[in-house]
Formats: structure tokens, sequence, C-alpha cells
């Protein structure tokens, strides 16, 4: 696999890591060498990944990060990696969404993104040896798609936050970036017919999880050693239209 050996001796922190593209995320960094921990709010990975650790954990709430940290601090010692991947979508009108819908859903996507930022930062400046955050994000925080204002406000947030937080960080050594998948094949999106969408992309399928986690990988290696702040689209051409 790409990239194997290049994450030795790092610790990797993934949430959303049970299933979907964190645990195909999950799979490339230890690939890569690097020592997993995952996180997820199920008790147990829905798709268990021998090698990674798992801890439950909702990244919407700042007393499970500061849990999380001390975890693979305790266990691991440092954290050099930290890919904020955990998300929810879901399809409502906005004459129908309620308040709580709103804050709920930005409580997980984008909430979550910056309790990460904030956490793994601090971790990376106790090692005083920098590392990388890579928040997922998704292109629905570029284009808008009906019936999901809640969601596209979380993810544009998610990309902007990225660009933000790597003026800050970037002295320290911390660099940040996003990645922004399209339609890829997860629980997320099993809803949405591939056979119908797939005319619509101009590589004409969805992506497999695996094709986004190459991606995130690349973005937290020493490949990407002078690149903070932007933005990755992996959508097989669908902003480009």
């Amino acid at each position: 696999m790409a990239g194997a050996g290049e994450l030795e001796g790092r610790v990797a922190l993934v949430t959303g890591g049970g299933q979907g593209i964190g645990r195909a995320v999950a799979a490339r960094l230890q690939a890569a060498g690097a020592r997993v921990v995952a996180t997820g709010r199920r008790p147990a990975p829905a798709e268990p990944l021998d090698g990674v650790d798992y801890l439950q954990a909702d990244q919407s709430l700042n007393t499970d990060w500061v849990r999380t940290m001390e975890h693979v601090e305790a266990r691991c010692g440092r954290l050099d990696v930290c890919v904020v991947n955990g998300g929810v979508a879901g399809g409502v009108p906005l004459a129908d969404m309620t308040l709580e819908q709103f804050r709920a859903l930005c409580g997980i996507n984008l909430k979550g993104c910056f309790l990460g930022l904030k956490h793994a930062a601090a971790a990376m400046r106790r090692h005083g040896e920098g590392g990388s955050v890579v928040l997922v994000g998704s292109i629905v925080g570029m284009v808008g798609v009906p019936d999901s204002t809640h969601y596209a406000a979380s993810k544009e947030g998610v990309r902007l936050l990225a660009k933000a937080a790597a003026l800050e960080l970037g002295p320290e050594g911390v660099r940040v970036n996003s990645v922004h998948p399209g339609m890829t094949r997860t629980a997320m999106t099993a809803a949405f017919p591939e056979a119908a969408m797939a005319p619509r992309i101009p590589l004409g399928r969805f992506a497999d999880p695996d094709e986004v986690a190459a991606v995130v990988l690349y973005a937290a290696s020493p490949r990407a050693a002078f690149m903070t702040g932007a933005e990755l689209v992996v959508d097989g051409g669908w902003m480009a239209q």
C-alpha cells in the first residue's frame, strides 16, 4: 500500500473510526506505520479493525474529548495526527427544520471539529514537535443542496475552520487541512441510488471509502509537509461542473 512506513513511530487519532470513511482512514494510517486510536459513538465499532485501539466517545462533547486525549497520551505518550471525521446528515426542508435539529447536527459536524482542533493542537503543543490535523468536510460545504441547509452550513464551517486554524497554528508546526468527499459508498449514502446519480459524476461512479482515505493519508503525511490551510476535494469531478 502506498505510504507504507511513512508514519512509523507516529500516533494517530481518528474520530468516527468505526465504519465507512473513518475506518478506511484508520486502516490507511495503520498501514503507514502509525499507532491508531479510533473513536465512535457506538460501544464497539461497526467494522472492527485488528490492531486499532477503539474508544467510545462523542466528538460533540468536550468531556469526551478530554477523556479521549487522556487515553491517547496515557497509552501512546503523544499525538501526531488527528483526523476529525465523525459526522451526521439528514434531509429536512428549511420550513420544517427546528432550531434543535440545526443545533444537534452542527454540534456534531462543526462543534466536533472545533473541539478536535482545540484538543489536538494542545496535545501536539505538549510534545513540542508539531503535527497534522485533517478535518473531513463535504462538497455540500461548497455547493447548495436542497433540504440540507444545516448540513451545508456545518460543512462550510469545517472548510473555513481549517483555514483559520492553519494560520494560527502554523508557527507551532501544526498543519491543518480539510478533505471534502463527494458521494462515497457508506451507510450515510445508502439511501442514494448510485445508478441514478452516477451520470451526474464525471467519473461515473461513487467513491470507495479507501479512495478518500488515501487523500487523508497524504494530507496527514510528511509528503504534505509544506501544505496547510488547503482544501482537498475527492468527488469524481462533481465540483468541476
